[in-house]
């Protein structure tokens, strides 16, 4: 691509590689945006589109001969910044909206964001033509790249690998009694796919029963609990799930050692960090007890299979560059004929 087609294109990342958390939410609380109008007004850029997600703020522009770098950071009051320019920038779009940046590649909720910022700076009258040119191509790779490489055919989120594992250890899921302690994101997450399945009976419980009752409306078939009877609950279960944001042990060894000495068989997964179930409990013969890094080799193979998937189709982003570079001489040649008849027309 020739760099001059590109030469006013810049990027500001700002993710959770170069920023902590409680960086980007200052920075979003100091009115990144206000400055950026400001820019907008005095026509030093002609258009920006800005994307916030959790785990990153970018900042996409258009920007036109007054533009200085070093000027935008010191107004912005923030160096710890990552800046892509021209080709580079362009590059790095096609990554990102094709999930290639993220934590788990090719992920699908990036080109959804992005598509979200776009929309919105189209809707405010922030883009330009430029803009446009680069978003619509942008989107386009992000949908082809999960089409032709049916990277997402293979869910490798947390939940879903850990109901996988799940799976591994038991023929059949078919009227097993789920105990799923917690309704963080997690648990919530777990317990979706599970009720998905509609094989199994499904019970949960949080210290805020509110939480649970809450839950229960979205399953209504789902059983809850009260906390502190969850030993008890635990006596007719056949798989318990553990995933609280406690600091401190839910399940204990001496208050449940008379349970697991009763010759059922049951499975524990223990998905909290710090851990909720005493480790002592996995010693006793009918009681296997999972953690986290049990779980890691079936998540890592999974990332490895998208490593190479990426490689594989690496190629649409090398063609797509190619068609984005078409657009933009065609529009080049596009502006400088309409340049030259307002001169004659003078």
């Amino acid at each position: 691509m020739k760099e001059n087609l590109v030469k006013n294109f810049y990027i500001l990342s700002f993710s959770y590689k170069n920023l902590s958390l409680e960086e980007r939410e200052k920075f979003v609380k100091e009115g990144y945006r206000h400055v950026l109008r400001g820019y907008l007004e005095k026509r030093i850029i002609k258009g920006y589109v800005a994307v916030e997600t959790c785990l990153r703020i970018e900042l996409y522009l258009d920007v036109s001969k007054e533009f200085e770098i070093e000027r935008l950071k010191r107004d912005f009051r923030i160096d710890k910044m990552k800046d892509y320019k021209g080709a580079e920038a362009v590059n790095y779009l096609l990554r990102v909206i094709c999930g290639l940046d993220s934590i788990i590649k090719g992920e699908d909720q990036i080109l959804v964001q992005l598509k979200k910022a776009y929309f919105d700076a189209l809707d405010k009258n922030i883009t330009s033509s430029f803009l446009n040119i680069m978003f619509n191509q942008a989107i386009e790779t992000g949908k082809r790249f999960r089409t032709e490489s049916k990277i997402n055919e293979k869910n490798i989120s947390l939940d879903s690998i850990a109901v996988k594992f799940i799976r591994t250890k038991f023929e059949s899921l078919e009227n097993k009694k789920i105990f799923v302690i917690g309704v963080g994101d997690l648990s919530q997450s777990i317990l979706a796919l599970l009720h998905k399945m509609n094989n199994c009976h499904l019970t949960m419980t949080n210290r805020s029963l509110r939480k649970s009752i809450e839950l229960q409306k979205v399953y209504p078939d789902v059983q809850t609990a009260e906390f502190n009877e969850k030993y008890n609950v635990i006596k007719n279960m056949d798989i318990v799930i553990s995933a609280t944001s406690a600091p401190h042990l839910i399940l204990e060894t001496a208050k449940i050692q008379n349970i697991l000495n009763d010759g059922k068989k049951r499975f524990f997964l223990d998905l909290a960090v710090p851990r909720d179930i005493e480790t002592s409990i996995g010693e006793f013969e009918n009681a296997s007890l999972y953690h986290l890094e049990d779980i890691w080799d079936e998540y890592n193979k999974n990332v490895e299979k998208r490593d190479e998937i990426v490689e594989k189709y690496s190629y649409i982003i090398e063609e797509q560059l190619k068609k984005i570079a078409e657009k933009l001489e065609k529009r080049r040649k596009y502006t400088n004929q309409k340049n030259i008849e307002m001169g004659e027309n003078r």
